[in-house]
Protein backbone atom coordinates (compact mmCIF):
# COMPACT_ATOMS: atom_id res chain seq x y z
CA UNK A 1 0.00 0.00 0.00
CA UNK A 2 1.04 3.20 -1.09
CA UNK A 3 0.75 7.35 -0.20
CA UNK A 4 -2.08 6.74 -2.59
CA UNK A 5 -3.90 4.46 -0.87
CA UNK A 6 -3.52 6.29 2.45
CA UNK A 7 -5.64 9.22 2.58
CA UNK A 8 -7.77 8.32 5.21
CA UNK A 9 -5.23 7.34 7.52
CA UNK A 10 -2.71 10.05 6.84
CA UNK A 11 -5.81 12.53 7.53
CA UNK A 12 -6.07 10.60 11.01
CA UNK A 13 -2.69 10.88 11.76
CA UNK A 14 -2.15 15.08 10.46
CA UNK A 15 -5.23 15.62 12.73
CA UNK A 16 -3.49 13.38 15.45
CA UNK A 17 -0.42 16.02 15.08
CA UNK A 18 -2.52 18.76 15.14
CA UNK A 19 -4.16 17.84 18.33
CA UNK A 20 -7.34 16.64 17.05
CA UNK A 21 -9.14 13.53 17.74
CA UNK A 22 -11.65 11.05 15.38
CA UNK A 23 -11.10 9.98 11.65
CA UNK A 24 -11.73 12.34 9.20
CA UNK A 25 -14.85 12.14 6.92
CA UNK A 26 -15.13 11.43 3.63
CA UNK A 27 -15.78 14.75 2.61
CA UNK A 28 -12.96 16.49 4.18
CA UNK A 29 -12.77 20.39 4.66
CA UNK A 30 -10.04 22.48 3.09
CA UNK A 31 -8.44 22.41 6.53
CA UNK A 32 -8.13 18.75 6.67
CA UNK A 33 -7.08 18.66 2.67
CA UNK A 34 -4.38 20.97 4.09
CA UNK A 35 -3.18 19.37 6.61
CA UNK A 36 -3.11 15.89 4.71
CA UNK A 37 -1.39 17.81 2.07
CA UNK A 38 0.68 19.07 4.65
CA UNK A 39 1.73 15.29 5.87
CA UNK A 40 2.13 14.01 2.44
CA UNK A 41 4.84 16.97 2.08
CA UNK A 42 7.03 15.28 5.52
CA UNK A 43 6.86 12.26 3.98
CA UNK A 44 8.17 13.23 0.07
CA UNK A 45 10.44 15.17 1.55
CA UNK A 46 12.07 12.17 4.15
CA UNK A 47 11.97 9.82 1.66
CA UNK A 48 13.97 12.31 -0.84
CA UNK A 49 16.27 13.24 1.95
CA UNK A 50 16.75 9.82 2.57
CA UNK A 51 17.82 8.60 -0.73
CA UNK A 52 19.75 11.80 -2.34
CA UNK A 53 17.15 13.38 -3.65
CA UNK A 54 16.58 10.14 -6.21
CA UNK A 55 13.06 10.42 -6.96
CA UNK A 56 12.47 6.63 -8.59
CA UNK A 57 14.27 4.98 -4.70
CA UNK A 58 11.94 7.49 -3.00
CA UNK A 59 8.70 5.85 -5.16
CA UNK A 60 9.94 2.65 -4.06
CA UNK A 61 10.50 3.68 -0.60
CA UNK A 62 6.84 5.10 -0.12
CA UNK A 63 5.76 2.35 -2.20
CA UNK A 64 3.83 4.47 -5.55
CA UNK A 65 4.98 4.86 -8.81
CA UNK A 66 7.65 7.27 -9.67
CA UNK A 67 5.43 8.72 -12.07
CA UNK A 68 2.50 9.46 -9.02
CA UNK A 69 5.50 10.48 -7.18
CA UNK A 70 6.16 12.95 -9.86
CA UNK A 71 2.90 14.48 -9.79
CA UNK A 72 2.33 14.82 -5.84
CA UNK A 73 5.52 16.78 -6.11
CA UNK A 74 4.14 18.92 -8.88
CA UNK A 75 1.01 19.32 -6.63
CA UNK A 76 2.33 19.95 -3.37
CA UNK A 77 5.20 22.20 -4.94
CA UNK A 78 8.39 19.58 -4.03
CA UNK A 79 11.01 21.06 -6.46
CA UNK A 80 14.43 19.81 -5.82
CA UNK A 81 17.00 22.40 -6.69
CA UNK A 82 19.91 20.92 -5.62
CA UNK A 83 21.09 17.37 -3.77
CA UNK A 84 24.43 16.55 -2.43
CA UNK A 85 26.02 14.00 -0.40
CA UNK A 86 28.41 13.78 1.76
CA UNK A 87 30.56 10.64 2.65
CA UNK A 88 33.43 9.70 5.10
CA UNK A 89 37.12 11.03 3.94
CA UNK A 90 39.13 7.72 3.34
CA UNK A 91 41.80 9.44 5.17
CA UNK A 92 39.17 8.73 9.07
CA UNK A 93 39.47 12.13 9.58
CA UNK A 94 36.87 13.17 12.06
CA UNK A 95 36.91 16.48 12.28
CA UNK A 96 33.50 18.50 11.95
CA UNK A 97 33.06 18.84 8.19
CA UNK A 98 30.79 21.50 6.65
CA UNK A 99 27.98 20.25 4.76
CA UNK A 100 25.81 23.50 3.95
CA UNK A 101 26.13 27.32 4.59
CA UNK A 102 23.82 29.95 3.06
CA UNK A 103 20.40 31.63 3.24
CA UNK A 104 17.16 30.17 3.49
CA UNK A 105 13.83 32.46 3.42
CA UNK A 106 12.22 33.60 6.65
CA UNK A 107 9.41 31.00 7.18
CA UNK A 108 11.67 28.65 5.74
CA UNK A 109 12.15 25.21 6.78
CA UNK A 110 15.62 23.82 8.15
CA UNK A 111 14.97 20.03 8.68
CA UNK A 112 17.97 17.92 10.21
CA UNK A 113 18.01 14.34 10.92
CA UNK A 114 20.49 12.40 13.23
CA UNK A 115 20.65 8.34 13.09
CA UNK A 116 23.32 7.66 15.60
CA UNK A 117 24.89 10.62 17.66
CA UNK A 118 23.70 13.84 19.01
CA UNK A 119 21.74 16.91 17.29
CA UNK A 120 22.18 19.73 18.26
CA UNK A 121 20.47 23.25 17.00
CA UNK A 122 22.96 26.71 18.13
CA UNK A 123 21.13 30.47 17.51
CA UNK A 124 23.34 32.13 14.66
CA UNK A 125 25.29 35.41 15.16
CA UNK A 126 24.46 36.27 11.61
CA UNK A 127 21.59 35.63 9.17
CA UNK A 128 23.43 32.63 7.49
CA UNK A 129 22.18 28.76 8.16
CA UNK A 130 25.70 26.40 8.96
CA UNK A 131 25.37 22.85 9.53
CA UNK A 132 28.24 20.56 10.38
CA UNK A 133 28.30 16.87 10.87
CA UNK A 134 31.41 15.27 12.76
CA UNK A 135 31.53 11.16 12.80
CA UNK A 136 33.12 9.11 15.31
CA UNK A 137 34.00 5.48 15.26
CA UNK A 138 35.77 2.81 13.64
CA UNK A 139 36.50 3.99 10.03
CA UNK A 140 34.38 1.06 8.33
CA UNK A 141 31.76 2.29 10.67
CA UNK A 142 31.97 5.66 9.63
CA UNK A 143 31.72 4.98 5.82
CA UNK A 144 29.20 3.00 6.34
CA UNK A 145 26.99 6.58 7.39
CA UNK A 146 25.78 9.01 4.67
CA UNK A 147 24.60 12.37 5.30
CA UNK A 148 21.98 13.38 2.78
CA UNK A 149 21.81 17.77 2.31
CA UNK A 150 18.44 18.41 -0.19
CA UNK A 151 17.51 21.77 -1.49
CA UNK A 152 13.75 22.24 -1.96
CA UNK A 153 11.34 25.06 -2.28
CA UNK A 154 10.83 24.98 1.18
CA UNK A 155 14.20 25.18 2.67
CA UNK A 156 17.09 22.15 3.63
CA UNK A 157 16.52 19.07 4.69
CA UNK A 158 19.86 17.06 6.05
CA UNK A 159 19.34 13.26 6.89
CA UNK A 160 21.70 10.86 8.21
CA UNK A 161 21.37 7.32 6.63
CA UNK A 162 22.43 4.42 7.00
CA UNK A 163 22.56 0.96 9.33
CA UNK A 164 21.72 1.20 12.77
CA UNK A 165 25.56 -0.64 13.22
CA UNK A 166 26.86 1.63 12.04
CA UNK A 167 28.98 4.83 13.37
CA UNK A 168 27.67 7.95 15.12
CA UNK A 169 27.73 11.60 13.08
CA UNK A 170 26.74 14.27 14.94
CA UNK A 171 25.15 17.45 13.93
CA UNK A 172 25.43 20.36 14.41
CA UNK A 173 22.80 23.95 12.95
CA UNK A 174 23.05 27.39 13.36
CA UNK A 175 20.25 28.79 12.60
CA UNK A 176 19.00 32.65 12.55
CA UNK A 177 15.76 33.83 13.60
CA UNK A 178 12.03 33.27 11.43
CA UNK A 179 13.48 29.48 10.45
CA UNK A 180 11.03 26.81 11.25
CA UNK A 181 13.03 23.84 12.77
CA UNK A 182 12.60 20.08 12.54
CA UNK A 183 15.61 17.93 14.70
CA UNK A 184 15.48 14.11 15.11
CA UNK A 185 17.72 11.87 15.63
CA UNK A 186 17.47 7.62 16.44
CA UNK A 187 20.31 7.60 19.21
CA UNK A 188 21.25 10.43 21.12
CA UNK A 189 19.67 13.26 22.57
CA UNK A 190 18.87 16.43 20.87
CA UNK A 191 19.66 19.88 22.46
CA UNK A 192 18.13 23.09 21.26
CA UNK A 193 20.65 26.00 22.26
CA UNK A 194 19.55 30.24 22.77
CA UNK A 195 17.04 29.37 19.40
CA UNK A 196 13.72 31.44 20.15
CA UNK A 197 11.73 30.68 16.71
CA UNK A 198 9.33 27.61 16.14
CA UNK A 199 11.75 24.70 16.81
CA UNK A 200 10.14 20.80 16.96
CA UNK A 201 12.50 18.08 18.59
CA UNK A 202 12.75 14.57 19.22
CA UNK A 203 14.60 11.47 19.44
CA UNK A 204 13.79 7.87 19.83
CA UNK A 205 16.62 7.02 22.41
CA UNK A 206 17.93 9.95 24.22
CA UNK A 207 16.82 13.10 25.83
CA UNK A 208 15.72 16.48 24.10
CA UNK A 209 16.98 19.24 26.05
CA UNK A 210 15.97 23.56 25.64
CA UNK A 211 18.97 25.61 27.00
CA UNK A 212 19.11 29.22 27.04
CA UNK A 213 21.87 31.20 25.05
CA UNK A 214 25.39 30.43 26.08
CA UNK A 215 27.81 33.16 26.77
Amino acid sequence: MGIVDLVPILAERALAEAGRAGPPSRDATPEVKALVAAYERKLILGALAATGGHQRDAAARLGVLPSTLHEKMKRLGVRLERVRSLRAPASGDVRAALLWRGCLPRGGTLEVRGLNGQVRIDASEDDQVEVTATRTGSRAARSAIDVKVVEHRHGLSVCAVGPVAAGAVNLVARVPPGVHVIASTTNGDVEVVGVSGNVEAGTTNGQVIFLPATG
